[in-house]
Protein backbone atom coordinates (compact mmCIF):
# COMPACT_ATOMS: atom_id res chain seq x y z
CA UNK A 1 0.00 0.00 0.00
CA UNK A 2 0.87 3.64 -0.65
CA UNK A 3 0.82 5.99 2.55
CA UNK A 4 0.56 9.65 1.74
CA UNK A 5 0.67 11.78 5.28
CA UNK A 6 -0.40 15.52 4.81
CA UNK A 7 0.19 17.63 7.90
CA UNK A 8 -2.84 19.73 7.63
CA UNK A 9 -1.88 23.99 8.15
CA UNK A 10 -4.22 25.55 10.83
CA UNK A 11 -4.15 29.43 9.12
CA UNK A 12 -7.46 29.74 6.70
CA UNK A 13 -7.86 32.40 4.18
CA UNK A 14 -5.01 34.18 1.98
CA UNK A 15 -2.45 32.76 5.22
CA UNK A 16 -3.53 29.10 4.26
CA UNK A 17 -3.14 26.84 1.30
CA UNK A 18 -3.39 28.51 -1.76
CA UNK A 19 -3.60 27.31 -4.91
CA UNK A 20 -0.47 27.53 -7.13
CA UNK A 21 1.86 26.22 -10.01
CA UNK A 22 5.04 25.24 -8.41
CA UNK A 23 8.04 25.13 -10.64
CA UNK A 24 11.27 23.24 -9.58
CA UNK A 25 14.76 24.03 -10.87
CA UNK A 26 15.69 21.06 -8.38
CA UNK A 27 13.69 18.38 -10.32
CA UNK A 28 12.31 19.03 -13.14
CA UNK A 29 10.04 16.08 -13.12
CA UNK A 30 8.28 17.12 -10.09
CA UNK A 31 6.52 20.11 -12.03
CA UNK A 32 2.77 19.64 -12.85
CA UNK A 33 1.93 22.15 -14.69
CA UNK A 34 -1.37 22.66 -13.20
CA UNK A 35 -2.37 24.57 -9.49
CA UNK A 36 -2.37 22.78 -7.01
CA UNK A 37 -2.80 23.26 -2.74
CA UNK A 38 -0.36 20.51 -1.51
CA UNK A 39 3.02 20.06 -3.45
CA UNK A 40 2.87 16.24 -2.84
CA UNK A 41 -0.35 16.57 -5.05
CA UNK A 42 2.33 16.93 -8.06
CA UNK A 43 3.82 13.80 -7.23
CA UNK A 44 0.19 11.95 -6.98
CA UNK A 45 -0.81 12.96 -10.33
CA UNK A 46 2.53 11.90 -11.84
CA UNK A 47 4.11 8.93 -10.38
CA UNK A 48 0.94 7.53 -8.91
CA UNK A 49 -1.24 4.84 -10.87
CA UNK A 50 -4.26 3.30 -11.73
CA UNK A 51 -5.12 0.49 -9.37
CA UNK A 52 -2.62 1.70 -6.62
CA UNK A 53 -4.03 1.41 -3.10
CA UNK A 54 -3.59 4.61 -1.70
CA UNK A 55 -4.34 5.53 1.80
CA UNK A 56 -3.77 9.66 2.91
CA UNK A 57 -3.34 10.50 6.48
CA UNK A 58 -4.10 13.54 7.58
CA UNK A 59 -2.49 14.93 10.77
CA UNK A 60 -4.59 17.79 11.61
CA UNK A 61 -4.06 20.29 14.67
CA UNK A 62 -6.39 21.28 16.77
CA UNK A 63 -7.22 25.02 18.13
CA UNK A 64 -10.06 27.46 18.76
CA UNK A 65 -8.99 29.53 15.74
CA UNK A 66 -7.93 26.21 13.90
CA UNK A 67 -9.16 25.89 10.29
CA UNK A 68 -7.36 22.48 9.99
CA UNK A 69 -10.97 20.57 8.94
CA UNK A 70 -11.88 23.11 6.50
CA UNK A 71 -8.22 22.62 4.81
CA UNK A 72 -8.88 18.91 4.95
CA UNK A 73 -11.78 19.35 2.91
CA UNK A 74 -9.71 21.47 0.35
CA UNK A 75 -7.52 18.74 0.00
CA UNK A 76 -9.72 16.02 0.00
CA UNK A 77 -11.30 17.57 -3.35
CA UNK A 78 -7.96 18.03 -4.77
CA UNK A 79 -7.57 13.98 -4.62
CA UNK A 80 -10.67 13.13 -5.90
CA UNK A 81 -10.36 15.48 -8.46
CA UNK A 82 -6.34 13.99 -9.59
CA UNK A 83 -7.52 10.87 -9.00
CA UNK A 84 -9.91 10.96 -11.77
CA UNK A 85 -6.80 10.63 -14.16
CA UNK A 86 -4.57 8.78 -12.31
CA UNK A 87 -7.45 6.09 -10.89
CA UNK A 88 -6.05 4.93 -7.47
CA UNK A 89 -7.85 3.36 -4.97
CA UNK A 90 -8.22 6.09 -2.34
CA UNK A 91 -8.98 6.45 1.22
CA UNK A 92 -8.69 8.68 4.21
CA UNK A 93 -7.80 8.36 7.67
CA UNK A 94 -6.81 11.20 10.08
CA UNK A 95 -4.43 11.61 13.04
CA UNK A 96 -5.47 14.38 15.57
CA UNK A 97 -3.58 16.38 17.58
CA UNK A 98 -3.73 19.52 19.87
CA UNK A 99 -1.48 22.79 19.55
CA UNK A 100 0.40 22.27 22.50
CA UNK A 101 4.30 21.64 22.35
CA UNK A 102 4.61 18.77 24.78
CA UNK A 103 6.09 15.25 24.98
CA UNK A 104 2.52 13.59 25.60
CA UNK A 105 1.70 15.82 22.31
CA UNK A 106 3.90 14.60 20.52
CA UNK A 107 4.39 10.99 21.39
CA UNK A 108 1.30 10.21 21.17
CA UNK A 109 1.30 11.86 16.98
CA UNK A 110 4.23 9.04 16.41
CA UNK A 111 2.23 6.37 17.89
CA UNK A 112 -1.20 7.51 16.42
CA UNK A 113 0.79 7.52 13.30
CA UNK A 114 2.24 4.11 13.38
CA UNK A 115 -0.91 2.75 14.00
CA UNK A 116 -2.05 4.00 10.58
CA UNK A 117 0.70 2.92 8.59
CA UNK A 118 0.32 -1.30 7.40
CA UNK A 119 4.20 -2.80 7.40
CA UNK A 120 5.72 -2.62 4.37
CA UNK A 121 4.15 0.17 2.89
CA UNK A 122 5.52 3.01 0.75
CA UNK A 123 5.20 5.95 2.42
CA UNK A 124 5.10 9.50 1.00
CA UNK A 125 4.83 13.04 3.12
CA UNK A 126 4.19 16.57 2.09
CA UNK A 127 5.84 19.24 5.20
CA UNK A 128 4.65 22.06 3.64
CA UNK A 129 2.25 23.06 6.21
CA UNK A 130 2.04 22.59 10.09
CA UNK A 131 3.80 24.24 13.48
CA UNK A 132 7.38 23.60 13.77
CA UNK A 133 7.39 21.62 16.47
CA UNK A 134 4.91 18.98 14.48
CA UNK A 135 7.79 18.77 11.73
CA UNK A 136 10.42 17.26 14.11
CA UNK A 137 7.48 14.58 15.83
CA UNK A 138 6.52 13.91 12.31
CA UNK A 139 10.13 13.03 11.00
CA UNK A 140 10.15 10.58 14.28
CA UNK A 141 7.05 9.33 13.28
CA UNK A 142 8.22 8.42 9.30
CA UNK A 143 11.54 6.92 11.10
CA UNK A 144 9.25 5.15 13.46
CA UNK A 145 7.90 3.59 10.63
CA UNK A 146 10.60 3.11 8.58
CA UNK A 147 12.82 1.10 11.34
CA UNK A 148 10.05 -0.94 12.77
CA UNK A 149 7.28 -1.24 10.20
CA UNK A 150 9.89 -2.03 7.36
CA UNK A 151 8.34 0.81 5.46
CA UNK A 152 10.14 2.67 2.49
CA UNK A 153 10.29 6.66 2.72
CA UNK A 154 9.74 7.47 -1.11
CA UNK A 155 9.18 11.46 -1.42
CA UNK A 156 8.79 14.08 1.15
CA UNK A 157 7.98 17.40 -0.85
CA UNK A 158 7.92 20.97 0.45
CA UNK A 159 6.15 23.61 -0.88
CA UNK A 160 7.93 27.07 -0.78
CA UNK A 161 7.15 30.53 -1.48
CA UNK A 162 7.82 34.08 -0.98
CA UNK A 163 5.85 37.16 -0.53
CA UNK A 164 5.61 40.37 -1.38
CA UNK A 165 5.25 43.94 0.64
CA UNK A 166 1.60 43.22 0.33
CA UNK A 167 1.63 39.67 1.51
CA UNK A 168 0.63 38.00 -1.60
CA UNK A 169 2.53 34.53 -2.29
CA UNK A 170 4.57 34.67 -5.14
CA UNK A 171 7.69 32.47 -6.96
CA UNK A 172 6.13 28.91 -5.76
CA UNK A 173 8.70 26.11 -6.21
CA UNK A 174 8.08 22.32 -4.88
CA UNK A 175 11.08 20.50 -3.68
CA UNK A 176 11.98 16.85 -2.58
CA UNK A 177 13.24 16.74 0.66
CA UNK A 178 13.73 13.04 1.55
CA UNK A 179 17.75 13.94 2.22
CA UNK A 180 16.93 16.15 5.01
CA UNK A 181 14.99 13.14 6.43
CA UNK A 182 17.74 11.10 5.25
CA UNK A 183 20.19 13.81 7.27
CA UNK A 184 17.52 13.52 10.46
CA UNK A 185 18.70 9.17 10.52
CA UNK A 186 22.37 10.47 10.12
CA UNK A 187 22.95 12.69 12.77
CA UNK A 188 22.33 9.77 15.15
CA UNK A 189 24.84 7.46 14.12
CA UNK A 190 27.71 9.53 13.23
CA UNK A 191 29.70 8.56 16.34
CA UNK A 192 31.80 10.97 18.92
CA UNK A 193 34.67 11.83 16.29
CA UNK A 194 34.01 15.47 15.47
CA UNK A 195 36.53 15.65 12.79
CA UNK A 196 34.82 12.09 11.32
CA UNK A 197 31.37 13.43 11.86
CA UNK A 198 32.20 16.32 9.56
CA UNK A 199 34.22 14.39 6.86
CA UNK A 200 30.68 12.05 6.54
CA UNK A 201 28.67 15.73 6.38
CA UNK A 202 31.35 16.78 3.89
CA UNK A 203 30.37 13.60 1.75
CA UNK A 204 27.06 13.84 2.02
CA UNK A 205 26.77 17.02 0.70
CA UNK A 206 28.56 15.70 -2.50
CA UNK A 207 25.71 13.09 -3.49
Amino acid sequence: MKIIIVSVPMKGKNKGPTKMIHSSKQNKSLEYGKAVYLPISCVFAQKFKKGDEVKVIFVKTGGKYSKGEENKELFIEEFEEINREVGAVLSYDIVETNFLPTNKTYIKLILDLAEKVPARSDVYADITFGSKTNLMALFCAIWFVEEFYDANIDFLTYGKVEFDEQGNKKNPEIFDTTSLYLLFKMMGTMGNDAEGAKKILNDFLTV
